[in-house]
């Protein structure tokens, strides 16, 4: 998506319903806007169809904000978003959009400027004093992210570890018994742990009475079950390696679904726009009845955002964008999901033809015909680098960047140290509900006369909460694995966040719906015209028509029709064309965003 947008056919009442979108070079877009604006046309192929209302010829002077009003909230929508205020005012967390995209490190870097030197030098710069070449910074982030010890970070914060488990039980519920797992494993681990602390407290130096009775007695000594620390680090390294690469992606997307949606609709405040021009226009369409699944179509802005042209990137696989970093599971996933034909979301690290790497956050999904059977696969593609350095907006995340800031950067504030646990105190924050009301019916049974037992305890009872462990949590979470498995079979091909809606249409004069997200699979949508769908003005039709003939990116605010629904409901869909090896479109990508006024987002307030 350019960063010079603009509404067209402004004498119109549907005149801010649409939106088209220019290169991102000024001059460029400004030949563009003179010569869109001309009154006379002469291509032949407009001849048959309605001329498209005329604009005005000084679009350079349009007030921005005129052009792009803020949409209203509803009292309820405001209500809505006040409170979601106050409780992120009380978890120290804003509601300011993240900067997506990183800028260039090196721009006017010292490093580089140029050096006058005297005699015989060769140097054009300072020479480089350093050792080997570090890594990137975002390849630091990247391991930081996805590595143990943010897991670790997360299974002991009790909150962070609440969140991860409500999570696993909404999105993974089979992944619960691995996270139970490594739980109940660390506690035996702490027991014995703590088993060893009291040894060494008292039982390694026992009262002269006994040491009487036993001279010359062997030290108990420590206690070892090195198959009980195996499993632990097995737990780990599994929850490591699968469960927390889909937490901070489904993260991540729920982020980038809210600026798409934002942009799509023409509320994104100008201070993110830079960095959110390419939101919903990175695609690719892979055949996978071909050798090697390769790439057939691609989207303009795929080819810039990896650097590739489009005579390298067409007939090949997408592995061509790993690199050193890149996580095998990660692609080892990716592979896994294409086999199995199923959809699949995945954050991992991708590079860009000049070795540079990039955040890549990636759906893919499987395109059926109607009789079912898989055709191709559409590759949704959104570069998160600027927010994975700034933590993807995850605390546990960011407490753990803090420690490895670079020595140059600004002062940030430190973590403070974690508080010193006693063994005893590490094995009570693992035990479950069910636990804990037994300690607290039993607990001290010795150390207290019995007709005390009911003043000291009370009636205080132990609620279940999110991060309890055990057997107190089975019934929940095989109902959720029963609820998850009826439902898989129809998210086969459904993508996420704001790619949950999407069509592909043949290219211009056809405009027929090939393929359709499952949310959209309604009885007579495949094989129909695009343009039938659409219960808008004559102008909007118009104006879409006029872009997909000259294969541009266009956005546009349309009534869409079903036969359920002949009346329309306000929707946005962004086009955005997919081009073939000999440059034509080869495929149109269709993006449908609800315009509901209570799912208006307004972060200008």
């Amino acid at each position: 998506m350019a960063a010079a947008d603009f509404h067209v056919g402004l004498t119109s009442p549907d005149a801010e319903s649409l939106r088209s979108f220019t290169e991102t070079l000024p001059d460029e877009y400004h030949e563009w806007v003179s010569e869109s604006g001309r009154s006379s046309r002469n291509d032949q192929i407009l001849d048959d169809f309605p001329h498209p209302p005329i604009r005005p010829q000084n679009l350079d002077a349009i007030d921005e904000e005129k052009v792009y009003p803020t949409p209203r909230s509803s009292i309820k929508n405001m209500r809505r978003t006040m409170t979601t205020n106050d409780i992120n005012l009380g978890m120290g967390i804003t509601n300011d959009l993240p900067l997506l995209q990183q800028t260039n490190p090196y721009e006017d870097a010292e490093e580089f400027h140029p050096v006058n030197e005297e005699g015989a030098s060769y140097d054009l710069i300072a020479p480089f004093e350093g050792d080997e070449a570090p890594l990137h910074k975002l390849e630091r982030v990247s391991d930081v992210m996805f590595g143990t010890e943010h897991m670790l970070h997360i299974l002991n914060n009790p909150r962070y570890l609440a969140r991860f488990r409500e999570y696993l039980l909404e999105e993974r519920p089979r992944s619960i018994s691995t996270l139970t797992y490594y739980l109940n494993a660390t506690k035996a681990l702490k027991a014995i742990q703590f088993a060893n602390a009291l040894v060494r407290l008292s039982v390694d130096v026992p009262p002269a009475a006994i040491q009487n009775v036993q001279e010359n007695s062997d030290a108990v000594g420590i206690t070892a079950n090195k198959a009980l620390e195996q499993r632990v680090e097995d737990g780990l390294r599994a929850l490591t390696a699968e469960e927390l690469p889909a937490y901070i992606t489904a993260r991540c997307i729920t982020i980038t679904s809210k600026i798409v949606e934002e942009r799509v609709r023409g509320t994104l405040p100008m201070k993110f726009r830079d960095t959110s021009n390419a939101l919903a226009e990175v695609f690719c369409l892979t055949d996978p009845t071909r050798p090697d699944n390769p790439i057939i179509f691609a989207s303009e802005e795929f080819h810039r955002t990896t650097q590739y042209g489009m005579d390298y990137v067409l007939g090949r696989n997408c592995r061509f964008l790993q690199g050193p970093k890149t996580n095998p599971n990660s692609v080892r996933r990716i592979r896994e999901a294409i086999k199995e034909c199923r959809h699949h979301s995945e954050l991992f690290l991708n590079y860009r033809r000049d070795g540079s790497p990039f955040m890549n956050l990636l759906q893919c999904s499987p395109l059926c015909d109607s009789q079912g059977r898989v055709k191709y696969f559409i590759g949704a593609q959104i570069d998160v680098s600027g927010l994975a350095l700034d933590g993807a907006q995850m605390e546990s995340l960011i407490e753990l960047q803090s420690r490895y800031r670079d020595p140059d950067e600004e002062s940030v504030a430190e973590m403070p140290e974690p508080k010193h646990k006693d063994e005893f105190q590490e094995l009570c924050e693992l035990f479950s509900p069910r636990e804990l009301n037994s300690v607290h019916e039993h607990g001290g049974d010795l150390f207290q006369p019995s007709n005390n037992r009911a003043t000291m305890r009370g009636h205080r009872t132990w609620m279940k909460r999110g991060g309890s462990i055990g057997s107190d949590s089975l019934e929940s979470e095989t109902e959720a694995i029963r609820l998850r498995d009826m439902k898989s079979p129809l998210l086969r091909g459904a993508l996420s966040g704001v790619y949950e809606n999407y069509l592909l249409v043949r290219p211009y004069p056809s405009l027929r719906v090939l393929f359709t997200s499952p949310s959209l699979q309604i009885p007579g949508m495949l094989q129909s015209s695009f343009l039938s769908r659409i219960g808008s003005s004559a102008s909007v039709k118009d104006e879409l028509v006029e872009a997909m003939m000259q294969g541009r990116s266009v956005t546009a605010r349309i009534k869409w029709v079903t036969r359920f629904n002949t009346e329309g409901r306000n929707r946005w869909v962004h086009c955005t064309p997919l081009i073939a090896s000999n440059g034509q479109v080869g495929v149109w990508m269709v993006v449908i965003v609800d315009d509901d006024e209570e799912t208006l987002i307004n972060w200008r307030n």
